[in-house]
């Protein structure tokens, strides 16, 4: 590795010093079609580094455990005793090695690292790792900002490696259940979505996860993106996934707004409306101080409206006001989403099953950089169109 592409510890320490104290942290794509395929392997069992032990880092080892193709070979932190936490977490006959530098576990044999660190140290990192010969998966956000994602799939195109982004639902059974209700139930186009997701506050991080001193990364805006990073990430790529358009304007207004919680800069609440090419519109609300109220999403076509929330989806079908009913309009419908297809199993779970048929070369990464991108595209214009109180263009930004 060259010194332009070698992260030294120091480096890393830079990019996340944050990183082992709390790292919480389909379709086809004409432009992916260009990106050279892994080389298909069979019956390999493939070698991957976990890199951030934090609290993120619990879930994504236990769903690795459920896929038997990829096995955990190296945990890189920067708190040892983190490391040795996450390693009594994996149920493998292999002892992990402990790295605590980038550096040192790039010169690993690797298959693939999993990127698992505070969202303003991304970029880098998986830069890093592609140079370095390793394919990624890199928990969301993707990035920060559109201009960083174009950095990373950069890096995909020159190094031929794979990059998965981890917007697991994707991979969930209940939400390609919505997306096949919205391709093929007799809505029509949809027009307008409105989203949202509260929860309570960040998780108070153990006494033993931090050294002493060391402020919580997420309660910071220039390091987590705030609200719509940490939460709206996931439920902003389904609506991507299901209107199946580019977004072109953002607007928003977010900040702290509830003093009861810990102190941050970081947004606490955030409202986005999001216009698309194809003319709909999304509206997103978020907020950490929700102590029990269950939200549910809702798609608005011209011909029905789609409800997805409590383990089910509702359908209901209409006409304008004024105008004769349809003789054969359908009617209502309601689709369990709890247990649909057991076999699909949770999306965590189903993201890395997909991930290791990428590295065997059975499956191209998807979610991929470029839809990643999309995601950001929205997240980086609502904090700038909040910050500077105007409507974000999409295509001025990165």
């Amino acid at each position: 590795m060259n010194d332009t592409n070698n992260l030294s510890r120091r480096r890393f320490l830079e990019l996340s010093s944050l990183a082992g104290l709390g790292m919480a942290f389909s379709g086809s794509n004409p432009v992916m079609a260009s990106v050279p395929t892994i080389e298909a392997v069979s019956g390999q069992k493939f070698k991957m580094g976990v890199i951030g032990c934090g609290n993120r880092s619990k879930t994504i080892i236990g769903a690795l455990n459920k896929v038997p193709e990829i096995e955990i070979t190296a945990l890189c932190d920067i708190v040892p005793h983190k490391m040795e936490q996450r390693a009594q977490l994996i149920k493998s006959s292999v002892k992990p090695k402990f790295i605590n530098s980038l550096e040192e576990l790039l010169q690993l044999d690797l298959d693939a690292v999993a990127v698992i660190t505070p969202n303003n140290t991304h970029k880098d990192i998986v830069i890093a790792c592609l140079e370095a010969g390793k394919n990624v998966f890199c928990e969301k956000p993707m990035a920060l900002t559109v201009a960083d994602c174009n950095e990373m799939i950069g890096a995909v195109e020159r190094t031929g490696k794979a990059l998965q982004i981890g917007t697991q639902r994707r991979h969930s059974s209940e939400y390609k259940k919505l997306v096949e209700v919205v391709r093929n139930k007799p809505v029509g186009k949809i027009l307008q979505s409105s989203l949202f997701d509260y929860r309570g506050d960040w998780r108070v991080p153990a006494a033993d996860e931090y050294p002493s001193g060391t402020p919580y990364w997420r309660m910071n805006q220039a390091l987590s993106g705030g609200v719509v990073y940490e939460m709206g990430a996931h439920i902003i790529d389904v609506n991507n996934w299901v209107f199946d358009s580019e977004p072109i304007s953002v607007c928003s207004l977010q900040g702290v707004n509830n003093y009861s919680l810990r102190k941050r800069d970081s947004s606490d609440h955030a409202g986005v409306l999001v216009e698309y090419a194809n003319g709909a519109l999304m509206n997103y609300g978020g907020n950490v101080y929700n102590y029990g109220s269950k939200a549910f999403d809702t798609f608005f076509g011209v011909n029905g409206t789609i409800q997805m929330g409590a383990g089910e989806i509702a359908i209901k079908y209409g006409s304008p006001s004024g105008f004769p009913k349809p003789a054969n309009m359908p009617k209502p419908e309601v689709i369990k989403t709890t247990g649909v297809d057991p076999a699909e199993g949770d999306g965590v779970t189903m993201q890395l099953k997909h991930f290791a048929k990428v590295l065997a070369g059975k499956e191209k990464a998807y979610p991929d950089g470029y839809i990643g991108r999309q995601t950001i595209q929205i997240l980086e214009g609502s904090v700038r169109a909040a910050q500077e109180r105007r409507v974000i263009d999409v295509k001025n930004l990165g």
